[in-house]
């Protein structure tokens, strides 16, 4: 008896040791599991920075190219602006785009071809595949016509920056430039 005694008692003290290594490793895997999960929480929330940070770049980016296509819109309209008080008139505007034909006439054959004006097509009333100092002029009012949003007689930044920059259409999408192709925005 103290034989069947030994070996129940080494038998349960063997099954008692089993028992507790395997709750000691199913708390190790627990934990193992609990640290699993943390670093899989970790790593998602840096992918998130990650993107989160990547995403904040483009947009400083688009930013800074808005910025600087704003910042030469600006010196263009201050080119046009010859006097200073903040808009032009049909006058300086007239003045500007006068001065502009000989500048983007780079060939200096007294008229403008799609390479030198990119109203070419718009501009080119008469279709001879060439803007003539006349077409450009005209094309130039209509021009005018399109950027006065309020029919005053003056541009102001507003109104040049809506019609340019806005991507808006001017009078011409509303029928009030004359009825025949504006000169367009740009």
């Amino acid at each position: 008896m103290k034989k069947v005694q030994s070996t129940l008692w080494i038998f349960l003290m063997v099954w008692g040791l089993w028992i507790l290594a395997a709750s000691c490793n199913g708390g190790g895997e627990k934990e193992s599991h609990k640290e699993a999960e943390s670093e899989r929480v970790e790593k998602a929330h840096e992918e998130s920075e990650a993107r989160e940070a990547e995403e904040h770049e483009e947009d400083e980016a688009y930013e800074n190219k808005n910025a600087r296509k704003l910042k030469k819109l600006k010196a263009h309209f201050e080119s046009i602006d010859t006097n200073g008080d903040g808009k032009f008139d049909k006058a300086e505007f007239t003045a500007h785009f006068e001065k502009e034909f000989p500048e983007k006439d780079k060939n200096k054959d007294g008229k403008l071809d799609k390479d030198e004006c990119g109203k070419a097509e718009e501009f080119d009333t008469d279709g001879d595949g060439y803007v003539s100092p006349e077409e450009f002029a005209k094309g130039h009012e209509k021009m005018f016509e399109e950027f006065d949003l309020n029919d005053d007689g003056f541009v102001t930044w507003e109104e040049f920056k809506e019609v340019k920059a806005g991507g808006k259409s001017g009078k011409c999408g509303e029928g009030k430039c004359g009825g025949g192709k504006c000169g367009g925005a740009g």
